[in-house]
C-alpha cells in the first residue's frame, strides 16, 4: 500500500523505502521490551527534573535486547532498597535544587524578555514583508506584523504556569495594555513577527505552499534555563499565505485550542501550550457547519507557546520546489538539530549506535556517521511515542495532515479533535474526513507511519539519508509505537505483562457495546482479584458503564472478566496498589466535545467563567476531585447528532485482524485510484481508450481511473448537436488549426486545447454512493478548490449557467456521460489557454459571456502546468475520498493488440 501512498507525494520520486519497511512492520509480530518515556508514566510525570535527565540517557535504544532495554517498571522492582533509597534522596536533592532555583529565579516584564530570533536571524527569509497571498520562493518565512483589527479586547484565560516557562511575571497579566499586546494591534517589544513557508500532504494528497495563513510568531526567547520558546498568535491577520482566507480566528475555535492544549499537557502528552486567550471585540464571518449557512461569531486569539512551530511539511515544501531548494533543506535540519536536537550533534562513534537493517546483505545504519539519520530516526520515535500516548487516553486529533505533523513529537494544531466518548475505532470528529475516515482514531498509528515516509522521502530527496537509513527510522517508529501503546495498555489495566489476548477481546467487547473509553478504564480499578466473586456479582463494579446489554453480550463480558482476575490474582499486587497505579494512569477527566461546546455557549454570552472552571478540573486529570463528578459524565442527549449525518455504512469488520500484534489498527481498508498522466493526446484517441476503459470498470477488471491530460485545439459538441452555436463554418476550421468532432456527453459546444488541465474520471458512482447531480457538484468543488489556492474566488454556475466561474467569467466546463454507473468524459479548467479560440463558439450555449483563465485571475506566480494538473488531482481525489493515489506516468494510449493497459 504505501508504495502507492509515496509516489503521490508530489514531487518526489516514489522509493522502496516506505513499502519495504511497511511489508516489514506488518509482517512481523513486533513484541519488543517498553523502552522508557517519561510522558507515560505517573513517577515521572511527577518529577519532570528526573524524566529530563533519564530522557537524555536514552535517546537511542535500537538494538538493545529485551533484557538489557531499559524500562521503569522492571528496574523499579529489579533494584535492591538501598539503591531506591539512592534514587529517593537524589530525587529529594533534585527537587530541593529545583525549589531553590524557582526562588531565585528573576521574574520579568515584557520589555525585559531575554529575545533571541534564531530562526529568522539564521534562515533564508522572503524579502518582501506585505502579506499579499502569493508563493513565497527559496524562503522559510515572511516577516509580516499582526494586522487583526480589534475593539476594546479583552484578557478572558490565562496561565501562570505558562508565563513561568518564559520567566514572565504573572503579574503582567494585569497590565492594560496586555490584551492590546497579544491581539496583535501594540508591538511587543523586542520581538519580530514572522509567518513562516511550508507546504505539505492534506488527507494523502501532496497541497503545495500552505503557510501560516492564520498564525503569527512574535519572535523566539530564551529562558533562564537556556530553554528556547517562541510565542504565536493564532489569529492575527492576513499573511501571504492565508489565500483567499481571512487570517482571523473565533471565539469558538479559540477556546476549544486554549483548553485542549492544556487538558493534554495535564494528562502527561507532548504539547503545543497556550499563554492565554484574548477577545477581539470584533466579528468574523463563518460558515460552522459548511452547509451554505454563514454567521456572525465572536474573534478571539489565542497565544500558542511552543520550543518549535517545525513540522514535517516545512521541510516538505523546499524539497518539492526542486534542486535550487535542497539546500534550504539541508540548512533548516542543521539548525533544527542545532537548536532542538542538541545531542545528535555532539554524538561520537564512541556510543556505538550502529544497527543491523535485517536486509539479507546484513547492512548497517551508523547512526553517528550520520547525524540527519539519527535526527530522522528519534523524530519517528518521538512521533510513535506520541501518537501511542494519544490512543492511550483516546483522543483523535482528526487532520493529521503532514503540515500538521511536529518534528519535536508534540501535539499542535488543535481542530476538529475529539475525545473517545463510546468506543468506536472508527469514530472521527472531523466531519469533511467522514467518507474516507483517513484520520479515524484506528487508523491514527498507520497515519504517523505514512506521514514519516513522507518526512524521510523529503531528507533522501535532499541526500541527507539514504535508503537504507529512511527504511530504518520507518522501521524504529513501528518498534517504538508497539513498545509504548502495549506499555500503555498493560499499565491501564494493572496487569504485570502485555497480555495480547485479554486486550483484544476487551477492545472487541468495548466496540460491540459501545462502551465509554474513559469511564470504563476508570471503573476498572475497581474490580478485586478475588477468582471467588459469584459470577452475578463480577460486572457490579462496571455497571455504571455497561448499559442495556443483553444476556449474551453479558455472558460474554463475565467471561472477560473472569480471564482478567486469573491474571490479577497471579500478579501478587493487592488491590489497593494496583488501584492506585491504574488511577494515574486512566483519567477520570477528559476533555470530551460537550464540555468544550459548555464552555463556548458560556463564553459567546460574555461569561468566561466556565472556561476557566473546565481549564482548572483538566489540570487534574488523574485526581478524584470530590464535588466536580458531573464533568465526567458521559454526554447528554443534546450533545450527539443524528447517526446517520455522522458514519458511512459499516462494512464487517473483525478487530482481531491486527497489524504486528496491535489491536484495531489497519481495518480500514482505503480507496485506490490510479492516475494515468498522459500528456497531448488526439481527442478521438482519448474518446477510443475512454471507452475501453468504461467496459473493463464495468467487468471489474481495472480500479477507478482517472486520465490527465491535454488536447490539440479541438471543439466538441456534445449529443444535443447545438451546431449553431458553432460560429464559424466547419471547413474554416482548418486553418485555425482546429478539429471538430460530436460526442455522446451532455453539454454544449466548447473547446479543449494546450494549456487546460482535463480530467476524464472512469469510476463507479456506485461504488461511492453518489448520483448524478451530486458527481456534478463534486466536479465544479474539485475546479473551485483549485482556483482557490492561487487566491481566486470562483463558484458553480447558476441558472442557465454550466461548470465554474470567477463573477461573470466562465474559468472551467464540464461535460460528463454516465453509463451504468460509470463516468466518463468531465472538466476541462482553463490554466492559460489562447481565448481567441473561444471567439468561433457560443461557449456551452451560453451567449454574452466572457470564458477567462487562472492567468488571468490570479496575481500570483504560475507554477508549472504538470505542478497544476497534479493540484487539480489532487483536489478531486480529496473530495471524492481515494485515500491512495497510483500514479502511471507517461501511460500509453491504446497497445497494438487494442486493449487499454
Amino acid at each position: 500500500m504505501l508504495s502507492h501512498l509515496s509516489s503521490a507525494s508530489l514531487p518526489l520520486k516514489p522509493s522502496t523505502v516506505t513499502a519495504t519497511a511497511f511489508l516489514r512492520l506488518s509482517s512481523r509480530n513486533l513484541h519488543f521490551s517498553y523502552s522508557s518515556c517519561p510522558i507515560f508514566s505517573p513517577f515521572f510525570r511527577s518529577h519532570p527534573s528526573l524524566s529530563s535527565k533519564l530522557s537524555r540517557s536514552f535517546h537511542f535504544r535500537p538494538g538493545v535486547s529485551s533484557e538489557s532495554a531499559f524500562s521503569p517498571s522492571r528496574s523499579m522492582e529489579a533494584s535492591p532498597s538501598a539503591d531506591a533509597a539512592a534514587t529517593v534522596e537524589s530525587l529529594a536533592d533534585g527537587l530541593r535544587n529545583q525549589r531553590l532555583g524557582s526562588e531565585n529565579r528573576v521574574l520579568l516584564r515584557l520589555e525585559d524578555l531575554n529575545w533571541d530570533h534564531s530562526f529568522v536571524h539564521e534562515l533564508p527569509g522572503d524579502p518582501r514583508t506585505d502579506p499579499i497571498p502569493r508563493q513565497v520562493l527559496h524562503a522559510c518565512y515572511t516577516k509580516i506584523s499582526p494586522s487583526a483589527e480589534v475593539e476594546n479586547p479583552q484578557l478572558v484565560a490565562w496561565l501562570e504556569s505558562v508565563a513561568e516557562l518564559l520567566d514572565l511575571d504573572p503579574k503582567e497579566f494585569e497590565r492594560p495594555d496586555f490584551p492590546l499586546i497579544f491581539s496583535g494591534a501594540s508591538l511587543l517589544v523586542g520581538g519580530l513577527p514572522y509567518a513562516q513557508c511550508y507546504g505539505g500532504h492534506q488527507f494523502g494528497m501532496w497541497a503545495g505552499q500552505l503557510g501560516d495563513g492564520r498564525a503569527i510568531t512574535l519572535g523566539e526567547l530564551l529562558n533562564s534555563k537556556s530553554e528556547r520558546w517562541e510565542l504565536q498568535l493564532k489569529g492575527a491577520g492576513r499573511t501571504p499565505y492565508s489565500r483567499f482566507a481571512d487570517g482571523l480566528a473565533v471565539l469558538r475555535s479559540s477556546i476549544r485550542e486554549f483548553l485542549c492544549s492544556e487538558a493534554m499537557h495535564s494528562l502527561g502528552i507532548p504539547t503545543t501550550r497556550a499563554l492565554c486567550l484574548v477577545t477581539t471585540g470584533k466579528y468574523v464571518t463563518r460558515d460552522m457547519f459548511y452547509d451554505g449557512n454563514p454567521k456572525e461569531e465572536p474573534g478571539a486569539i489565542v497565544c500558542r507557546v511552543a520550543q518549535s512551530f517545525l513540522r514535517f511539511g516545512s521541510y516538505q515544501i523546499h524539497a518539492a520546489r526542486g534542486k535550487e531548494d535542497l539546500g534550504i533543506v539541508r540548512a533548516l535540519a542543521d539548525y533544527t538539530i542545532r537548536h532542538h536536537f542538541p545531542h545528535i550533534e555532539n554524538m561520537t562513534r564512541s556510543e556505538g549506535l550502529s544497527f543491523s537493517t535485517g536486509e539479507q546483505d546484513e547492512s548497517i545504519v551508523d547512526l553517528t556517521s550520520n547525524k540527519y539519520a539519527a535526527w530522522s530516526v528519534e523524530v519517528a520515535e518521538r512521533t510513535a511515542s506520541l501518537v501511542a500516548s494519544w490512543q492511550g487516553v483516546g483522543f483523535t486529533h482528526g487532520v493529521l495532515n503532514t503540515d500538521n505533523m511536529s518534528v519535536l513529537g508534540l501535539t499542535i494544531d488543535y481542530g476538529p479533535f475529539g475525545f473517545l466518548d463510546a468506543f468506536d475505532p472508527s469514530y472521527t470528529p472531523n466531519t469533511t474526513d467522514l467518507p474516507g475516515r483517513r484520520y479515524c482514531f484506528a487508523n491514527q498509528p498507520d497515519i504517523g507511519l505514512w506521514n514519516i515516509a513522507q518526512f524521510t522521502s523529503t531528507l533522501m530527496s535532499a541526500e541527507l539519508i539514504n535508503d537504507k537509513e529512511a527504511n530504518y527510522a520507518m522501521e524504529r517508529y513501528g518498534t517504538k509505537f508497539m513498545d509504548e501503546y502495549q506499555a500503555i495498555m498493560t499499565r491501564k489495566l494493572g496487569l504485570p505483562k502485555y497480555n495480547k489476548q485479554l486486550i483484544s477481546k476487551l477492545l472487541n467487547n468495548m466496540a460491540v457495546d459501545k462502551v465509554d473509553y474513559t469511564n470504563f478504564f476508570r471503573l476498572l480499578s475497581n474490580i478485586k482479584a478475588d477468582p471467588t466473586i459469584p459470577q452475578d456479582e463480577l460486572l457490579t463494579p462496571l455497571k455504571a458503564v455497561l448499559l442495556d446489554i443483553g444476556k449474551e453480550r453479558k455472558e460474554s463480558w463475565i467471561s472477560w472478566v473472569q480471564s482478567y482476575i486469573q491474571e490479577l490474582a497471579a500478579s501478587g499486587i493487592s488491590d489497593e496498589e494496583r488501584k492506585a497505579s491504574m488511577n494515574s494512569v486512566n483519567p477520570k477527566y477528559v476533555l470530551r466535545n460537550y464540555l468544550c461546546q459548555s464552555a463556548i455557549d458560556a463564553a459567546e454570552q460574555g461569561d468566561f467563567g466556565v472556561v476557566r472552571r473546565i481549564l482548572k478540573i483538566m489540570e487534574r486529570p488523574y485526581d478524584e476531585q470530590p464535588g466536580m463528578e458531573k464533568y465526567a459524565r458521559l454526554p447528554p442527549a443534546w450533545a450527539y447528532r443524528p447517526e446517520s449525518l455522522l458514519k458511512a455504512p459499516k462494512a464487517s469488520v473483525s478487530l482481531n485482524l491486527a497489524i504486528g500484534g496491535l489491536p484495531f489498527l489497519g481495518m480500514r481498508v482505503p480507496r485506490s485510484l490510479e492516475v494515468w498522466k498522459m500528456g497531448t493526446v488526439n481527442y478521438l484517441d482519448a474518446l477510443k481508450l475512454q471507452d475501453k476503459l468504461i467496459s473493463r470498470r464495468k467487468t471489474h477488471k481495472i480500479s477507478d481511473t482517472v486520465l490527465s491530460l491535454q488536447h490539440p485545439p479541438t471543439y466538441t459538441l456534445g449529443k444535443r448537436r447545438t451546431d449553431h452555436n458553432l460560429l464559424v463554418p466547419e471547413s474554416d476550421l482548418k486553418t485555425i488549426g482546429a478539429e471538430l468532432h460530436y460526442t455522446q456527453r451532455g453539454g454544449d459546444i466548447t473547446f479543449h486545447g494546450p494549456h487546460q488541465a482535463i480530467l476524464y474520471p472512469i469510476i463507479s458512482l456506485r461504488d461511492i454512493g453518489l448520483g448524478a447531480r451530486n458527481y456534478v457538484e463534486k466536479l465544479e468543488l474539485t475546479m473551485i478548490e483549485l482556483a482557490s489556492l492561487y487566491g481566486v474566488k470562483a463558484r458553480a454556475g447558476g441558472v442557465g449557467e454550466t461548470g465554474v466561474w470567477v463573477g461573470e467569467r466562465k474559468i472551467g466546463a464540464i461535460g460528463v456521460r454516465i453509463s451504468s454507473g460509470i463516468t466518463s468524459h468531465g472538466l476541462a479548467f482553463n490554466i492559460d489557454p489562447d481565448l481567441n479560440y473561444f471567439k468561433h463558439i457560443v461557449p456551452c450555449g451560453i451567449a454574452d459571456k466572457e470564458v477567462t483563465s487562472l492567468r488571468r485571475e490570479t496575481d500570483l506566480v504560475l507554477p508549472t502546468e504538470e505542478v497544476i494538473h497534479e493540484q487539480l488531482i489532487s483536489c478531486f481525489a480529496r473530495l471524492f475520498c481515494f485515500s491512495d493515489l497510483i500514479w502511471k506516468e507517461d501511460a500509453p494510449i491504446l497497445p497494438d493488440n487494442g486493449e487499454a493497459e
